[in-house]
């Protein structure tokens, strides 16, 4: 285990009368931020700031996000009693910002959405900064080759779980996750490589639509960029997704569903009241497939027999509340 991210169990869950397939949640919501950010976000900022303070230099942290990631930095920065800055768009949950502030960042609003705060905090780190004691690093939300290799690590944590679970990894049919700009995605299938497994064990990637940025760049066969992403899923909002992660969908033939917002608040609250556990809607897109194994099948192409098993990262989130889900699905109906 390490100092700025936990080890998450792996466990099966029974989400409907059918026996098929087997279905086995990935617990990122364990982790420190709440959500598996703390992977990938944790390992840049932690390794960047040995090699700064290997320099006789202080770091400091800037982090532009749509709420997850900051709240990941955050956390990381409190550990390593780093100085950390988050600039967030306006469509950030304040319920999100207060979290992020509670854990010593300093926290600035500016843009509409994520891309318009990021422009805004790669002009901060232009000024204001004295580059003879501090250093400065710059963490993306999602597109950074260190940032993916923190993430890999569930795979190799959900190797192990099937192994101590004595299941036989040809069993295994499916990784399910959410995709945003494509951080987890790519992380698992740098993960997946790392064993030998990225053409034997497909990735379900799962959107919502109005941020359905890698489905519509599939679709198209070129990487496209929407002007403007808009979902009840705020975390996945990105406008476009990470040049590697739309190279390696194409690779390894990652299946791509589209998911609508009511759908997935449903979901939501299916959910907390089965198993008392509150997810962000983003999280809840790749549950939705657990109570929807036909979704999965025709993606896949396949029928699943009562041995297969499904593995679904619940990637979880700190900004949902039972409210905010019941009032969000009300407005939609």
């Amino acid at each position: 285990m390490s100092s700025f991210y936990n080890k998450t169990p792996l466990l099966r869950q029974i989400f409907q009368e059918s026996r098929a397939p087997q279905v086995f949640i990935k617990y990122e919501f364990l982790q420190p931020s709440g959500s598996f950010k703390s992977r990938g976000i944790g390992h840049l900022i932690s390794k960047r700031a040995q090699l700064i303070r290997e320099k006789k230099k202080v770091p400091v942290v800037f982090s532009s996000s749509g709420g997850n990631a900051g709240l990941a930095a955050a956390v990381t920065c409190h550990m390593l009693n780093i100085s950390c800055t988050v600039v967030i768009p306006t469509t950030t949950k304040k319920r999100m910002a207060e979290k992020i502030r509670k854990c010593g960042a300093n926290v600035i609003v500016e843009g509409s959405h994520w891309k318009e705060a990021d422009c805004y905090l790669r002009d901060l780190l232009t000024r204001s900064l004295n580059k003879n004691e501090f250093e400065s690093i710059y963490v993306h939300p999602f597109d950074d080759p260190i940032i993916w290799e923190g993430h890999a690590t569930i795979v190799d944590e959900i190797i192990s779980s099937l192994g101590d679970q004595q299941v036989p990894l040809e069993k295994v049919k499916g990784i399910v996750c959410s995709v945003g700009g494509g951080g987890l995605y790519h992380g698992v299938i740098q993960g997946l490589e790392k064993h030998g497994l990225a053409n034997t064990i497909p990735v379900v990637a799962v959107e919502t639509r109005g941020c359905h940025v890698l489905n519509e760049s599939l679709q198209k066969g070129v990487r496209v960029e929407f002007g403007k992403a808009s979902s009840v899923a705020t975390s996945l909002c990105s406008t476009h997704v990470a040049a590697a992660t739309f190279d390696n969908a194409q690779k390894y033939d990652s299946k791509s569903l589209v998911l609508e917002d009511k759908e997935v608040l449903q979901t939501c609250l299916k959910y907390a009241n089965n198993f008392n556990i509150i997810t962000e809607p983003a999280c809840g897109a790749s549950l939705h497939l657990a109570y929807n194994p036909l979704l999965l099948e025709r993606a896949l192409g396949i029928n699943f027999s009562p041995d297969d098993v499904i593995i679904i990262i619940a990637c979880g989130g700190s900004a949902a509340t039972i409210e905010g889900l019941k009032t969000s699905l009300q407005s939609l109906s």
